[in-house]
């Protein structure tokens, strides 16, 4: 476990406004809002990116649990980036398998919104960890039924449940390609989307290559998923899988005839169950009011490739997007108030909020730039401060754990980190 420690290089006044870091992620990633907050709302952000979420009191009016603090005992001081890759995943990041794939690092990250101490973390073919205290130990949970497709994929998106955090869902890209569901937490998985669980729907794709999975927040059976590769006629090049019950059965929305389908798309909830973000490399992002009948382009706002964006919604209402070329900022979520906020790109991974200070990591795509992790006051977020940090080759998606006031980072073979803020 590698550590660098920020204090010294940081001001007293600075230090005060380096509070704590949140979700990410991407993949997948999340973000859990104070239990203090759950009757206005949980904000639940994750990546693979990434899933985006604000669960409330839902539409089955169900009380969010209470919370449980985990052992973490094994915390560096505040201030300190430590590495937490899982060991067996660092030692083989680079090496080929058996098929010509390369093993790589870990992908969407998400932390329990119950269980506090708990994080689930993806990787690039080299299985689903978790860890119970904070990431400093880990174990290979996927064990059970359907254990050997959801490992031999990489995991680039990761939705926890905000009522039952034994609910988790991910991919499992260029392995089986389909969303997988555990009801226990990972051990068991379910497949709930590729052609041998959606015969009828799973014959309007070649693969059925699954990209990112989005919980509602006002009802968490209603899922929204996208795809990494073309539809097929007669549908459009894109189109959107959604489901009511928990991906039990699921219907097709067609997306805007324009787009190109054979790339990674993002889709975020908005401000209710039927106003969605969409996007992709090529196509950008896109908004929709009516549940995916009719798309409105946001000009020039678009996202990377590799599933790297996240969604904070602020206390004030105000929207805030991580794009290709830096954050997007927005007053209400319509498609014409979307703005780029300056000098915060490029290729923005990860960006989350603990509902006072809002966090974002740049340079997710590759090594061909300086990773930087940035700062904002969420009542502002149009200047972004530096933070201090290890040299990376790679950026991040993050994931917060308000309990011990940890930021997460996934940072694909650059590794993963952590750093308590509080």
């Amino acid at each position: 476990m590698r550590s660098f420690n920020l204090v010294g290089n940081l001001s007293a006044s600075a230090l005060l406004m380096f509070l704590s870091f949140d979700s990410a992620a991407n993949t997948n990633v999340t973000v859990a809002v104070d239990s203090a907050r759950a009757i206005l709302g949980l904000m639940h952000i994750q990546r693979g990116v990434i899933e985006a979420a604000v669960a409330g009191n839902g539409a089955d009016n169900q009380a969010l649990p209470p919370t449980r603090v985990g052992g973490c005992e094994s915390l560096k001081p505040q201030e300190t980036f430590e590495e937490i890759t899982p060991p067996k995943v660092r030692a083989t990041i680079g090496k080929k398998q058996v098929d010509g794939s390369t093993r790589s690092g870990t992908f969407a990250i998400a932390v329990d919104p119950v269980n506090y101490g708990t994080v689930y973390a993806g990787t690039l073919f080299q299985k689903i960890w978790k860890s119970t205290d904070c990431g400093a130990t880990w174990q290979a949970i996927a064990t059970g039924a359907n254990a050997a497709e959801v490992n031999r994929g990489m995991n680039w998106t990761f939705a926890i449940d905000p009522f039952d955090p034994n609910v988790v869902y991910t991919n499992s890209g260029y392995g089986a390609n389909g969303l997988f569901k555990s009801t226990d937490g990972g051990i068991n998985w379910r497949d709930v989307w590729s052609s041998r669980s959606q015969p009828v729907l799973g014959r309007s794709f070649k693969y059925n290559f699954v990209n990112i999975v989005a919980i509602d927040p006002n009802d968490r059976e209603h899922i929204l998923l996208t795809f990494h590769e073309e539809c097929l006629p007669p549908h459009p090049s894109t189109c959107i899988a959604e489901t009511m019950d928990g991906g039990n059965t699921w219907r097709l929305v067609d997306g805007n005839p324009s787009w190109l389908g054979n790339e990674g798309q993002v889709i975020f909830f908005l401000n209710d169950p039927s106003t969605w973000l969409w996007g992709s490399e090529s196509n950008g992002f896109w908004r929709s009011g009516d549940s995916g009948k009719t798309w409105e382009r946001i000009p020039g706002m678009t996202t990377s490739h590799l599933q790297g964006s996240q969604l904070v919604r602020a206390e004030n209402g105000v929207f805030f997007v991580a794009g290709a070329d830096g954050i997007w900022r927005s007053p209400n979520g319509q498609a014409s108030t979307w703005e780029l906020v300056p000098n915060t790109g490029p290729i923005v991974g990860g960006l989350v909020s603990n509902g006072k200070t809002m966090f974002a990591s740049t340079c997710y795509a590759g090594d061909f730039c300086n990773p930087r992790y940035l700062r904002s006051p969420e009542y502002d977020g149009t200047n972004w401060a530096a933070v201090v940090s290890p040299t990376m080759s790679q950026g991040g998606t993050l994931a917060y754990d308000r309990a011990y006031g940890l930021l997460y980072s996934s940072n694909l073979n650059a590794g993963m980190w952590r750093v308590g803020v509080r």
